[in-house]
């Protein structure tokens, strides 16, 4: 509509300059419209620009590409994201792994990341914080993909009844993620520290900010006091945003993934069981169920806030199914227990096994008498196969998982990103080897040498990190003192002056210059 108007307003427009140019009075096209007009493409280039309700992007086949574009928070210049840029990489089939099953959800996440115009590592957060799973849970009960704790989630709306649990939920949780980590930026500027504060809190972070204020001291994530796994959160990200933005100066390989999206969500407005619902989407069970993880009962409780969510090819299908849908929605009902019945007697009269019962409910193993509960049961009795593989599958959706840390995956030998090294006197293959983190082989391999002589003034290449950071090891913290230099430091811990300088990135040192030595 938007385009027809703009076109019959350029139409009238033309018509009234031909008209200039004749003693005729002009004759205005009040209809905006002359048949006769035929807009260029560069016309419609400029009515989508000004009118079109989509913002025009740069076309990505590949939806790495696109989310490396977007990466915008600034190095940290630490040993920790160099010990995790090893671990990550030297396990290749684990960081594969969390992509996989993150897979059907990154477009969503990365779109959702570009519509606010936040950096684009914050789409692969979930990747540190669940490995993509929203079925995680930690050991201090956060849940889902983004890792919400019970009372977290509940201040940024994340419903848990007894039917759902939206942390759970990858599109809620992920909206209220964003508005987390909004809010934090908002509160401190910074994304490191507003990163910081997704894992500790913004009241411990803004603390530990004040407190280092009042001692005159910095105020970046780098300078602040913290637990253990906040230190390492901000370094974990940084470590798999800078082995996805160059994966093969890490010696791994990314499958990739397509820049389209792999759901849709659509509001149904009606309560509708699982299965029914599965059907009607001609989609298994346990696909529809990975998609809506939230979803924890037999019946998918409707409210207007709730989405479903399907796989795109399937919504339409979807659609004209449960326009023809003659059936009943729903095949399961409420039923309040009267005080001192039966579960077994119960499940008999429904239909179903009393384990299945319990399951469906939550109600212990151990207990067999009801206390006046309300349960949910079969409207017909008996259940047949499909009704128990839906159950079974919905047992295994409720269920808690680890979150996979890729502790039990083997590391092989990464390939890291590579430097320069110029030979000098007194250097041997042995000691250039040690000091960056190899053996004489991998030097010899990675300069094709046939053997292992090495001249003055040749060229090197080297791995790019320090024998204690390819092992993943972390370093002694050191303050200089009065007099102190990097000679004489090198010295008192028996480390290459060059080694030390390299590990911290500075050209001086005077008192109170903190050092990391490895």
């Amino acid at each position: 509509m938007k385009q027809s108007i703009l076109v019959g307003l350029i139409s009238g427009l033309c018509s009234l300059g031909s008209y200039a140019d004749t003693d005729a009075p002009a004759k205005l096209d009040y209809q905006l419209h002359n048949p006769n007009f035929d807009p260029q493409d560069d016309t419609y280039r400029t009515i989508d620009a000004l009118f079109s309700d989509v913002v025009s992007a740069p076309e990505y086949a590949d939806l790495w590409a696109r989310v490396r574009t977007g990466f915008t928070i600034p190095e940290l210049d630490h040993q920790l994201v160099s010990k995790w840029e090893n671990y990550y990489a030297s396990r290749p089939e684990y960081l594969n792994r969390i992509i996989k099953r993150g897979t059907p959800y990154l477009y969503y996440v990365v779109n959702e990341v570009e519509k606010r115009g936040m950096p684009m590592e914050i789409a692969l957060l979930p990747m540190i914080e669940s490995a993509f799973n929203p079925r995680a849970e930690s050991s201090v009960k956060a849940a889902g993909m983004w890792q919400f704790m019970p009372a977290t989630g509940k201040d940024y709306g994340l419903e848990r009844t007894w039917w759902y649990d939206g942390r759970r939920d990858v599109v809620a949780a992920t909206s209220a993620a964003l508005d987390y980590l909004s809010s934090s930026y908002g509160q401190f500027g910074d994304w490191q520290l507003a990163l910081a504060s997704y894992n500790w809190g913004p009241t411990a972070v803004a603390r530990a900010v004040a407190k280092n204020e009042a001692a005159s001291l910095g105020t970046q994530f780098i300078d602040l006091r913290m637990p253990d796994e906040t230190r390492n959160y901000v370094p974990k990200l940084l470590a798999v945003r800078n082995i996805i933005a160059n994966p093969g100066a890490y010696g791994v390989t990314l499958e990739s993934l397509p820049n389209k999206p792999y759901f849709a969500t659509l509001t149904v407005g009606k309560h509708m069981d699982v299965k029914v619902a599965a059907e009607l989407a001609e989609t298994p069970v346990e696909e529809l169920l990975r998609l809506n993880p939230g979803f924890i009962r037999p019946v998918i409780a409707y409210k207007d806030d709730r989405s479903l969510v399907l796989p795109v090819a399937k919504v339409a299908a979807f659609q004209k199914n449960l326009a023809d849908y003659d059936k009943p929605l729903l095949n399961w009902q409420p039923y309040v227990t009267k005080q001192g019945e039966s579960f077994e007697q119960l499940a008999s009269a429904f239909g179903v096994a009393a384990s299945e019962l319990k399951e469906i409910n939550d109600i212990g193993g151990r207990e067999r008498i009801a206390r006046g509960q309300t349960i949910l049961v079969p409207k017909i009795t008996g259940l047949d196969v499909s009704d128990r593989q839906t159950l079974t599958a919905l047992a295994a959706n409720r269920a808690a998982e680890p979150v996979d840390t890729g502790a039990n995956d083997k590391p092989h030998a990464p390939v890291l990103a590579s430097a320069e090294h110029r030979v000098i006197k007194g250097d041997t293959a042995y000691n250039i080897a040690k000091r960056y983190g190899m053996n004489v082989a991998q030097l010899q391999a990675m300069n094709k040498a046939a053997d292992a002589q090495v001249q003055i003034g040749q060229i090197l290449r080297v791995s790019a990190r320090p024998e204690s950071v390819a092992a993943g090891k972390d370093g002694r913290e050191y303050i200089a003192k009065r007099g102190d230099t990097f000679a004489s430091i090198s010295k008192r811990y028996k480390v290459a002056t060059a080694d030390l300088k390299k590990w911290n990135g500075a050209k001086s040192i005077q008192a109170g210059t903190k050092l990391v030595i490895y």
